[in-house]
């Protein structure tokens, strides 16, 4: 109960500061840097740097281990809860993509060749 009191909390201070922001932004005659489309691109560009790390950071766990002889327990538990980071950091950014592409429509842009639908069509005697 009492977490979820915080949680309203934060999102309250989170929204609030969105609006200052795009008063302000309005205000210095940049408020199109501030789309929707843009927020989520940022957004998504964030979680990608945080991915990075994460990645390095494993890397070098990885090294440690493998180099050094650390103590493999703890480098192991560490291991373990940096996956868990990894795989929460992965379906964030799959979740922003798949937001990104139902903006980009909206906001009268094409999807990026990757991301189109993809039609197969056969020819021959089967008809």
């Amino acid at each position: 109960m009492r977490g979820n009191k915080k949680i309203k909390a934060q999102l309250s201070i989170f929204r609030e500061l969105e609006t200052q922001l795009f008063t302000q932004a309005e205000r210095l005659g940049i408020r199109d840097r501030f789309s929707a489309l843009q927020i989520k691109e940022y957004e998504h560009d964030a979680i990608r740097q945080h991915l990075i790390a994460f990645y390095q950071e494993r890397a070098n766990l990885e090294y440690e281990m493998s180099m050094f002889g650390t103590d493999k327990k703890e480098t192991l538990i560490k291991l373990e809860r940096l996956e868990v980071y990894i795989k929460r950091a992965e379906r964030l950014a799959k979740a922003y993509e798949k937001s990104i592409g139902k903006l980009l429509p909206a906001a009268g842009q094409k999807l990026p060749v990757s991301e189109r639908p993809r039609v197969f069509v056969t020819i021959g005697a089967d008809q």
